[in-house]
């Protein structure tokens, strides 16, 4: 069955708010890849700008129908996972030097987007798989500059981010509004 945007967020209904937080995640994570001393705190700034974005962004979601309980739970227990993976690791890739933290932090965001696939299907997923193989490149291949593998993770999160986000009834003809 071929991808439909009205379909995929009948069946996936956090997938447009969800698609509007790791876009603006995503813009902001681009530009930090041209600063290593902006990375983190644009990084930071994106987080707040796109909670801010998902606050404000409800009529995104007007005409789908509640998400399934264990898409709201998949969605928990990605961020819960995704919090403790931090808490766990950074300070472990800390000692191994700035590049490490960033493979590391890559690598975990990766992770928890596979975890959220129930909530938000394969563009999720997709998204997932394509930041942990950017991390995975980074961390093996030391040619592979760290600002070059934050733009490429940033650009994926705006690409893939922005495909959940037109799923929306807003930006679907004929969609239920």
């Amino acid at each position: 069955m071929p991808w439909s945007p009205a379909t995929y967020a009948a069946q996936f209904p956090m997938a447009p708010l969800g698609g509007l937080f790791v876009s603006m995640i995503g813009l902001f994570v681009v530009l930090g890849s041209f600063s290593t001393r902006a990375r983190m705190p644009l990084t930071y700034t994106g987080f707040g700008a796109a909670t801010l974005a998902l606050v404000l962004g409800g009529r995104l979601a007007v005409g789908l129908p509640r998400p399934a309980n264990e898409q709201v739970v998949a969605l928990i227990i990605a961020i819960v996972l995704e919090i403790v993976a931090f808490v766990v690791l950074i300070p472990r890739a800390r000692p191994r030097g700035e590049r490490a933290v960033m493979v590391t932090t890559l690598a975990i965001v990766g992770a928890h987007f596979i975890i959220m696939l129930p909530a938000f299907g394969p563009l999720i997923g997709a998204l997932g798989i394509l930041c942990l193989v950017n991390a995975a490149a980074a961390w093996r291949k030391l040619a592979y500059p760290s600002g070059t593998a934050w733009l490429v993770d940033g650009a994926m999160k705006l690409l893939l981010g922005a495909l959940l986000l037109v799923t929306s009834p807003l930006f679907v003809a004929g969609a239920v509004r």
